[in-house]
């Protein structure tokens, strides 16, 4: 019998997801250990040291409390960038702004800092290891372990400083438009589609700019909003550059149903399973910014079986790249010929994709399925 703990934030729906996951395999329902009370020190990962544990680490998202704990949690940790920081007081005392993006990079300083303290604390085996979390909420450092493996990417612009230094790189590197994200960024948070014509310029971006009492915020709208002016563009590029970007070549999609598109394939124990087409209304297919699920029937057919197979083993050879973890979603890029694609990202918590189905499993059963078989191979224990 394997007991499952998850850290989480108790009320965000994927624990329900895997409570309901352990219950179709006959499996006690799992501890929820809460991030606010592991952060404030309340919990500690040392006490599940029993046989047969398994922890899980859930996405921290959807909690305003847990989100400025984190972002405290990074106001002490050294870094030689220049992006804006709060003090650990002060992001306690920060006040619910619907939408805002405050402070990323400082945010993932401190989501670094707690996954590095609660890795030292395991003693007990877990889903996804704690260090592979870190790394994958890291884009640059995720782009640059792709290249070195020889995954098919887009091919990054390099470290890019401000708005200035983003034109003079697209210049020099013949590149007239570019995705920018966030480097630590998530669910299309600061993420702008930016193209540039000689004197023309445009942002396709999920960032609204808001200007009061002199100063820029930035806040992330379902709404895509399309920047024509200089000065606006600019000032986004210039805050958000300041935090870290990611910056690479926009390539060109595949469409169907008259959209372009991407899938989101989710990887478990090795073998690229479920699958979701998102349909882009803007160059960001993201579905919680209200695309609409494909055709995988249509799309499966168009592809062909030799090249999906092809497909598939580029995502499982991603994921071979954290060998300490069951599972992740990949997001897999398709070229207009239906024959080249390029990995776009990876995320940690890339499995919420709820209705879709692998041989009759969806992801969190797939899952806790693959530790049971995983116990069984190893006659009854886990591995650190």
């Amino acid at each position: 019998m394997v007991n499952f703990v998850i850290i989480a934030n108790s009320e965000n729906r994927r624990v329900g997801f895997m409570q309901q996951a352990l219950f179709n395999c006959d499996l006690p329902l799992a501890t929820v250990v809460s991030y606010a009370d592991l952060i404030a020190g309340k919990e500690t990962l040392e006490q599940f040291q029993a046989p047969h544990t398994m922890i899980r680490f859930e996405s921290p998202e959807k909690n305003f409390e847990v989100e400025k704990a984190i972002i405290a949690a990074g106001a002490e940790v050294p870094d030689a960038g220049n992006q804006q920081c709060i003090s650990a007081e002060a992001a306690a005392n920060l006040v619910f702004d619907q939408g805002r993006i405050l402070y990323p990079r400082q945010w993932y300083l401190g989501w670094r800092y707690l996954l590095n303290k609660w890795e030292k604390q395991l003693l007990s085996p877990v889903m996804n290891h704690p260090h592979d979390i870190s790394v994958m909420f890291d884009k640059p450092l995720c782009s640059d372990r792709f290249a070195r493996h020889h995954i098919p990417i887009p091919r990054s612009l390099g470290i890019i400083h401000n708005y200035e230094h983003l034109r003079e790189q697209m210049q020099i590197q013949e590149c007239d438009r570019v995705f920018i994200k966030l480097s630590h960024g998530s669910a299309a948070s600061g993420v702008i589609a930016y193209r540039t014509n000689f004197h023309r310029e445009s942002a396709i971006t999920t960032v609204e700019r808001v200007h009061h009492n002199g100063q820029t915020l930035l806040y992330n709208s379902r709404k895509i909003r399309h920047y024509t002016n200089h000065q606006e563009i600019a000032d986004i590029i210039n805050i958000l550059t300041a935090e870290g970007v990611q910056v690479e070549a926009w390539l060109p999609k595949a469409q169907i149903q008259g959209h372009p598109f991407d899938v989101r394939v989710v990887v478990i124990n090795g073998e690229a399973q479920h699958i979701v087409v998102r349909l882009g209304k803007s160059p960001m297919t993201n579905l919680h910014l209200g695309n609409e699920r494909g055709d995988t029937a249509e799309f499966l057919a168009k592809i062909g079986d030799e090249n999906w197979e092809k497909m598939k083993r580029t995502c499982e050879a991603v994921a071979a790249l954290f060998p300490n973890s069951l599972y992740c979603g990949i997001d897999l890029l398709i070229f207009p010929d239906f024959r080249r694609h390029a990995i776009l990202e990876i995320n940690a918590f890339g499995d919420l994709i709820p209705g879709i189905f692998w041989q009759g499993l969806d992801t969190y059963t797939s899952e806790v399925k693959a530790i049971l078989n995983r116990q069984g191979g190893q006659e009854g224990n886990f591995s650190l």
